[in-house]
């Protein structure tokens, strides 16, 4: 049974070893919440409102974490706000909490932009960055305040400019009359959600603990046995584990075990402890390997996992321990192919959005599950998340489920690429490299997603971006999705995979569903001749407003959707029977907010499902297309896998 306290749920199981010296605390749920007055938009600060509480506060609110602020309630100010949003939340936590001897941590799993943190009036941190998770210590516990009282307060800042990822721009005008206002802009083309969206937690931690688990890099190995003819591998697992003050145990020592999918002892071993961070190279005989949902490949299952688990020791005592999932699989490109444990590989699925009702980006567990039992239902097996990285529940969902995530910074619509940016950009493929890189799911890196790569600056800027993330991770193929015609690209060559965003008949030549079969089998043919890589079709489309038709068909109606997508097709046969394509990915997997514009009605309305996520008459023809990608009539070879 769990603790109940003053409404708050402690989850032992949850991170927690067999001695529970491990263990976290969920502080989601209702927060108390005010922004910043527009003529006073550091008040906060000036006021310490940290020092202040915000229950008796008549300008609060009560705001749901995890959330974006935005649609929650029914003032227009508050949906459009840019500046300081505050969160404040006190804690009634019992004795043993209050005076825990070791390290105790707060995590957040997303926050948009600027986080700043305090507890009572000590700030423990700040943070630059929405999506990727981070996470602020408190080396001493909650014993440096010298309260048994705790209350933490959380600043937020959304405004953007020049030097984020992603950019914006916040403008002072004054009209013809001298009146004051002020203009805040970006480029991206969805709605900027903000606030906690991410989960809340706790996090205590004994004194001496394991920091993190690592899958360092996987290899497959085949030999011939000597006593019949037949080839087996082996997977070669090598990971590594960093130590917190293991100098505080008398005997320390560390233990690992890995078990299969099935729950199967494969590896168990121990050894004294020699430095602070332990490398090993596990070596797994006829391993179960990762799959993608619907693949060629008989007798498998997709989404196989393995469990590492690693075990800190003092003698015979169990001090920490800490369980990592990991998949056995490897992905290259070949030419002009992706492979995937030495088979081709063809990608079928979506560009989309986290992006919901009342919620917005705030992360919600039913959403979760609906999307990702829609993503099956399409008979997908890839998605690409667009234009951010998704949470850490996703990619566990996409990793048991076997659905393949190409991983996207937040850069979207990028442009500048001075040095202030290149080193922020940097920073953010770290950020995300060091929290998503154990997923098999994660099959490439996107750096961008429709940069300005018709600037000439743009080719050393992401030559250097490439550089880096290759130097952190080889083991995966790096891409940026580019919205540019060949012949003005300036960056593309560094990338491993081509990925293009086009939209014939809908942007380009707008009508004319006769011409979209011979525009996109050319282009991408020629994209695939010029670089001799793998080509990705990450973005294709057409606006449908649910409920509208006509015949004949015209643009926004379903019906248009529904031909849109059969030209398509055509060219898509066409250039799988010359290997010049790996993928096709529909824009969008569902409607999504935007904006206010005068040219649509708060959404785009791309997706196959709308945006409470019920079908389009489309989504039944890309379920069509993608369960015949696997027939054997399809035009797909049978050893490729789809």
């Amino acid at each position: 049974m769990p603790l109940q306290t003053s409404g708050i749920v402690v989850l032992f199981s949850l991170l927690a070893s067999s001695s529970s010296q491990r263990f976290a605390l969920s502080v989601d749920g209702l927060w108390r919440f005010k922004i910043s007055p527009d003529n006073q938009p550091d008040i906060g600060f000036s006021e310490e409102w940290w020092n202040t509480d915000f229950s008796q506060d008549l300008d609060a609110m009560d705001m749901p974490v995890p959330s974006s602020y935005n649609d929650i309630t029914t003032d227009s100010a508050i949906r459009d706000f840019v500046g300081w949003a505050w969160y404040q939340r006190h804690l009634d936590l019992p004795d043993f909490m209050i005076h825990w001897k070791g390290i105790v941590a707060f995590h957040f799993g997303s926050a948009q932009y600027y986080t700043q943190v305090w507890v009572n009036n000590m700030q423990i941190g700040t943070h630059e960055g929405g999506h990727i998770p981070f996470e602020f210590a408190m080396p001493e516990g909650f014993g440096c305040l010298n309260s048994d009282k705790i209350r933490i307060t959380v600043a937020i800042n959304n405004t953007l400019n020049s030097h984020t990822i992603p950019q914006g721009s916040l403008t002072f005008r004054r009209d013809e009359d001298d009146f004051k206002y002020k203009t805040y802009t970006h480029a991206f083309d969805y709605f900027d959600y903000s606030g906690l969206n991410g989960n809340v937690r706790l996090i205590f931690k004994p004194p001496a603990y394991i920091d993190n688990v690592i899958i360092r890099n996987i290899t497959i190995s085949s030999f011939n046995s000597d006593h019949d003819e037949a080839t087996y591998k082996v997977a070669n697992v090598w990971w590594s584990s960093q130590l917190f003050q293991p100098s505080l145990l008398k005997d320390p020592r560390v233990r690992y075990v890995v078990k299969d999918p099935f729950g199967k002892l494969v590896v168990s071993n121990e050894h004294p402890l020699e430095s602070l961070t332990v490398t090993i190279l596990t070596v797994i005989e006829d391993p179960q390997f990762w799959w993608p949902r619907s693949t060629y490949e008989e007798n498998v299952q997709p989404g196989m996992m393995y469990e590492l688990k690693v075990t800190l020791i003092d003698g015979t005592v169990e001090v920490d321990s800490l369980s990592k999932t990991f998949g056995i699989r490897t992905i290259e490109t070949n030419e002009k192919n992706l492979v995937m444990n030495g088979k081709l590989l063809y990608l079928k699925g979506f560009g989309m959005h986290q992006d919901a009702e009342i919620r917005g980006r705030g992360f919600d567990q039913v959403q979760l599950v609906r999307d990702i039992n829609l993503l099956k239902w399409t008979g997908a097996n890839a998605i690409r998340t667009s234009h951010y990285p998704y949470s850490e529940e996703f990619l566990e969902m996409a990793d048991r489920h076997g659905i393949m995530v190409i991983l996207e910074t937040p850069a979207c619509s990028l442009s500048g690429f001075h040095e202030t940016l290149l080193k922020r950009h940097k920073e953010v493929l770290t950020e995300m490299w060091e929290a998503f890189r154990n997923h098999p799911s994660v099959i490439m890196w996107s750096l961008a997603n429709e940069p300005e790569s018709n600037d000439g600056n743009s080719t050393q800027y992401f030559k250097e971006l490439v550089d880096h993330i290759k130097s952190l991770d080889p083991s995966r193929p790096v891409t940026f999705v580019t919205s540019q015609q060949i012949k003005n690209e300036k960056a593309i060559q560094s990338v491993d995979v081509i990925c293009v965003n086009r939209y014939q008949g809908w942007y380009s030549l707008g009508g004319r569903l006769d011409l979209i079969q011979h525009h996109v089998a050319q282009e991408i043919q020629e994209w695939s001749d010029s670089y001799g890589k793998p080509v990705l079709l990450t973005e294709y489309g057409a606006e449908a407003l649910s409920g509208y038709h006509s015949l004949p068909s015209t643009m926004w109606t379903e019906n248009y959707q529904i031909e849109l997508f059969h030209e398509h097709f055509k060219a898509f046969d066409f250039l799988l029977q010359k290997r010049s394509l790996s993928g096709e990915m529909v824009w969008n997997f569902a409607d999504f907010k935007v904006p206010q514009e005068y040219f649509r009605a708060e959404y785009c309305n791309k997706g196959i499902f709308t945006r409470n996520r019920q079908p389009k008459s489309a989504a039944y023809t890309i379920k069509k297309r993608y369960e015949a990608l696997l027939l054997e009539e399809s035009v797909i070879p049978s050893v490729v896998l789809c």
